[in-house]
């Protein structure tokens, strides 16, 4: 063999040798990507980063997940799709509102102080026959499986217009609404609805195509919203649960030991997340007034009854239209109503 072809011979040697690392280096590392429409300052989007880095540190070299954030891969109204047919491994998904055109049953968490709190409302899934087999129905048609719960919160109602003390001063207002079942609640107040997407709000404040909203407050702070919306209706009468969910073949695909980590880093942030939404909420209420001028209405009293009224003869009763006879009445018995 000549000196020449000796060389080449190491030369190739060592290129093989360098392939065959780096191939086993990537088989040893799964990537993954988690996409979520909420911006940074968001409080479900720092629950969902701090998943993203608890999981990146535990599983490193084992799998690295890429956070995508403030819809820049998929927005709030594409991700359960995306989810399903496996276009991302993980995901931010409202529940609250995008599970309702997965199974129409899924309506009942919007029903206006039917739930006291996250907690009541999620056990209303984990405890109540009827509730359990919703939720079981609503994972196998979109085989997306639970990582963490990253709660949204409470929803109130803002406007830019309007202190909203009583029914009548709410007829006019421009309402956004995401979901259809928002709108029932919009109309029995004559309101105006328009459909937008989340990214799709501050335009449409700035322009006045939209003067209402219904949200959760560290959206309008996250979002910078309250920059139009001076105005807030209290109490709370819904709440809103978010999710960190996986396709489920991808998941089944993980190594036990890894989906081990992922749920056990998952019941970590699911107990902080839920533990701070209403704090975290309700900072972001007093912040508004306190540092941008907002107003709040608390509705008591008869101006209270008057909604509740409105709220239980025409809303709720378009409401009962969008859900099954049996999931409505699993829910009053859950609540302790008789109709």
């Amino acid at each position: 063999m000549t000196n020449r072809s000796f060389r080449g011979a190491i030369v190739h040697a060592v290129v093989a040798a360098f392939s065959l690392c780096c191939v086993a280096a990537s088989a040893q590392e799964r990537l993954a990507r988690i996409s979520y429409h909420w911006a940074p300052d968001h409080e479900s989007a720092q629950h969902s980063k701090k998943f993203t880095d608890l999981a990146n540190a535990a599983l490193g070299g084992k799998l690295k997940i890429d956070t995508f954030h403030s819809g820049q891969l998929y927005t709030i109204r594409q991700i359960v799709g995306a989810l399903s047919a496996g276009s991302v491994e993980m995901g931010g998904v409202v529940t609250f509102n995008q599970f309702t055109a997965i199974d129409k049953d899924w309506n009942i968490t919007v029903f206006p102080g039917y739930f006291k709190s996250i907690e009541h409302q999620r056990k209303f899934f984990d405890e109540v026959p009827e509730g359990i087999a919703l939720r079981k129905r609503v994972l196998e048609k979109t085989g997306l499986v639970h990582i963490a719960y990253v709660p949204v919160g409470p929803y109130v109602t803002f406007s830019t217009k309007s202190e909203m003390k009583t029914v009548a001063s709410m007829a006019g207002l421009k309402a956004r609404a995401l979901a259809p079942n928002e709108r029932p609640g919009y109309v029995a107040r004559k309101m105006d609805v328009v459909s937008l997407s989340t990214e799709e709000i501050f335009t449409a404040l700035q322009s006045g195509m939209v003067d209402t909203l219904s949200t959760v407050p560290t959206a309008v702070k996250a979002y910078n919203w309250w920059q139009y919306l001076k105005y807030v209706q209290l109490p709370y009468s819904v709440y809103a649960d978010s999710e960190i969910m996986a396709n489920g073949k991808w998941f089944a695909g993980l190594p036990a030991d890894m989906q081990k980590s992922l749920l056990e880093i998952g019941a970590r942030i699911s107990e902080e997340a839920t533990r701070n939404t209403m704090a975290g909420n309700d900072a972001a209420l007093k912040e508004m007034v306190e540092k941008h001028g907002g107003k709040i209405t608390h509705l008591e009293g008869a101006a209270l009854a008057e909604f509740q009224k409105l709220d239980r003869e025409r809303t709720e009763v378009e409401l009962a239209k969008m859900v099954s006879p049996e999931i409505l009445a699993a829910a009053r018995r859950y609540i302790g109503r008789t109709n």
